[in-house]
C-alpha cells in the first residue's frame, strides 16, 4: 500500500473515533439534577463509555483537593489512551462540593446563617464519606466532557457544537 494511501486510511480511522464520540448519548442515560433544573450523565454510565471505548484504557491520576471557605475544590487528570494514534491523551476535570453542615438553628437570619454555614464546627459527621467521592465522580464526568458529545459535552447547552466528518480528503497541493 501506497504512503498516501496509509496517511487516509489512518485518517479514515481517526475520523471514525471522533464520530463515535460525536454521537449524543441515549436519552435514558440522562439524569435530572436534585434540583431538577439540568441534565447530567451519572458516572457508572461515563466509565462504562471509558471502558468500551477505548478498551479499558484508561485512567486518573493526580487527584488534588483543597477547601475553600466550605466548600471542597478538585481537579483530576483523566487520561486515555487513544486506540488508533496509539498515545495517551490527557484531559483536566474540575469541580467542587459544599461541605454539609447542620441546619442552622431557626433564630439566626440572613448573614448570620451564611456565617453558621462556613463554620466548620457547624460540619455534619463523616460529612466527606459520601462528599468526597462524589467530587472525584464529578471531576472524571467533567474531564471527560472535552472527549466529545457521548460523555455529555453538549447537555444543557444551548449552542451546540457539531462535528462533521471530512467526506472526501484531498492532498494539499504545493504551489511555488
Amino acid at each position: 500500500m501506497e504512503q498516501k494511501d496509509l496517511e487516509q486510511e489512518f485518517r479514515i480511522k481517526l475520523q471514525n473515533l471522533c464520530t463515535i464520540l460525536s454521537q449524543l448519548p441515549p436519552q435514558n442515560e440522562l439524569a435530572r439534577t436534585p434540583d431538577g433544573k439540568a441534565l447530567y450523565l451519572p458516572i457508572d454510565f461515563v466509565e462504562t463509555q471509558l471502558d468500551e471505548l477505548f478498551y479499558g484504557l484508561w485512567e486518573t491520576k493526580d487527584f488534588e483537593w483543597k477547601t475553600i471557605a466550605n466548600e471542597v475544590t478538585a481537579k483530576i487528570v483523566l487520561r486515555v489512551f487513544h486506540p488508533t494514534a496509539k498515545i495517551w491523551i490527557e484531559r483536566v476535570g474540575c469541580a467542587s462540593i459544599a461541605i454539609m453542615v447542620d441546619k442552622a438553628p431557626d433564630d439566626l437570619a440572613g448573614q448570620t446563617k451564611n456565617q453558621w454555614a462556613m463554620d466548620l464546627n457547624n460540619k455534619k459527621p463523616n460529612a466527606l464519606d459520601m462528599g468526597l467521592p462524589k467530587l472525584k465522580a464529578d471531576c472524571i464526568k467533567n474531564a471527560s466532557l472535552s472527549l466529545g458529545n457521548i460523555f455529555g459535552r453538549n447537555i444543557n447547552r444551548t449552542k451546540k457544537d457539531v462535528y462533521k466528518p471530512i467526506t472526501k480528503w484531498a492532498t494539499p497541493q504545493l504551489t511555488q
